[in-house]
């Protein structure tokens, strides 16, 4: 597996000894564990040393006990252990034992939850010096709620709401054919179902996250009908379809209802998505040819994180190619798809990774057999400017994931996230957001 984007002058590789069992052993005399702990000192930044403060005393709303946090991070680190630590030994060079007390013993140190521990291949010597410069879920998610304007952030996350902002402000957007909630009709570009529009569409809920919900309905000129999943709709008949699941939710068969319920599968979303909720339709984008080379015939989007200070103009802080894989209909992270670093200046693709971490990196989409690495980006400096456009519409926001399609007509946005998952970022590059401007922009509007 190929070695991600730290500096080349960290890659020395880690001295090995074997054991009588034939695993490796990681050896570090005394002096390189004290050199390896003095660049990680140094590595921490004012801005990051203030975000886990202003975190634990005014986010979380407690000190971290030492003591404490040693009995909290058993759990997770027992399951992220019995998760990972098979897939990830020859990787890392230490059998599973070796790896949960390397776990163990760098997460006490370092403050960090085990799950990024694995995610950020945190047990590779060359990432040790920076470790501490990752953002984890458990402290990025809630401090960007914190800090976020609250007003901004409710128009921002509800779909229908930010199309209308997008209109206004003439961003190029996806379209937005109908809203339901409460089992009506709330908003819609279309008199009857005669003028539904006769193509390809993408119906989701507003307020579910990492695509779940999603539905692609496909439309068959031939018989004039949408079909998904077994289903095969005429125009009135999808209308009342999402007219219902928008009153009383989806319909499950019995065996998924009950999966729902067995702790540990990973199944309880389906939970959610048998609870009443607003529903859209949209009309299905197409990619631009030079980035339907990267995906199984899905929509694949670019992830662009901006930020601002607080009487600054918002600035590009990092982006990744997001690349749907297999059966899914999107391009999630969390749905098993693909994220590839683009480097800012040239819109230049890196290698991909998923969020698998026992999975290889990939320089090959694996559907499509195209090749990721080294692609430039068709529109890149349009996305740039774009996003850019779109956060100065929200001027309270100290930072959104942006969401945007690269189409034959250009870039379009498709959703902000103004609570964006930091894994896809600072996975896909192989570094932290802490070797960036973000934590710096972000601790301004704390102050």
């Amino acid at each position: 597996m190929k070695l991600r984007h730290e500096d080349q002058s960290l890659r020395a590789p880690p001295s090995r000894t074997l054991n009588s069992d034939g695993s490796a052993i990681l050896r570090r005399s005394q002096g390189e564990h004290a050199t390896s702990n003095t660049a990680s000192a140094e590595q921490i930044s004012k801005a990051e040393r203030h975000m886990r403060r202003f975190f634990n005393q005014r986010v979380s709303g407690r000190q971290v006990n030492e003591r404490l946090w040693s009995l909290r991070l058993l759990p997770p680190l027992l399951r992220q252990t019995a998760k990972y630590g098979w897939g990830l030994r020859q990787d890392a060079g230490m059998s599973v034992s070796q790896l949960f007390f390397d776990a163990w013993a760098f997460c006490r140190e370092e403050e960090c939850w085990p799950a990024g521990y694995y995610k950020y291949r945190l047990y590779r010597r060359e990432r040790r010096p920076f470790a501490r410069r990752f953002v984890h879920e458990r402290i990025g998610l809630p401090v960007m709620k914190f800090l976020n304007d609250r007003e901004d952030v409710e128009t921002l996350d509800d779909k229908l709401r930010f199309a209308d902002a997008c209109a206004r402000a003439n961003l190029p957007h996806v379209e937005t054919v109908a809203y339901f909630e409460n089992g009506k009709i709330a908003e819609s570009q279309f008199e009857d179902s005669q003028d539904f529009p006769q193509e390809d569409l993408f119906i989701k809920s507003t307020n579910l996250l990492c695509g779940r919900g999603v539905m692609r309905w496909r439309f068959d000129p031939v018989t004039k009908r949408y079909k998904h999943d077994g289903l095969c709709l005429t125009a009135p008949e999808l209308i009342e379809h999402i007219r219902s699941i928008s009153a009383s939710g989806t319909t499950l068969p019995l065996w998924k209802r009950a999966r729902s319920y067995v702790p540990r599968l990973g199944f309880e979303f389906e939970r959610e998505d048998r609870k009443p909720r607003p529903y859209i339709i949209q009309r299905e984008l197409k990619n631009h040819s030079l980035i339907a080379r990267f995906t199984n015939g899905a929509v694949a989007t670019v992830r662009v994180v901006t930020a601002r200070s607080p009487s600054g103009d918002p600035e590009l802080i990092i982006a990744a190619l997001r690349m749907p894989t297999g059966m899914s209909r999107v391009d999630n992270f969390a749905a098993g798809g693909l994220a590839a670093p683009i480097d800012i200046p040239s819109g230049r693709l890196g290698a991909a990774v998923y969020k698998d971490p026992r999975k290889p990196d990939v320089d090959i989409h694996p559907d499509s057999k195209h090749r990721i690495e080294g692609e430039l980006l068709p529109f890149w400096q349009e996305v740039q400017e774009l996003c850019l456009r779109a956060h100065r519409e929200f001027p309270r926001v100290a930072t959104v994931g942006w969401d945007v399609a690269i189409t034959t007509e250009g870039p379009k946005l498709i959703e902000a996230n103004p609570g964006f998952c930091v894994e896809v970022v600072q996975m896909a590059h192989g570094k932290p957001l802490g070797h960036t401007k973000w934590p710096e922009m972000l601790m301004a509007h704390a102050r």
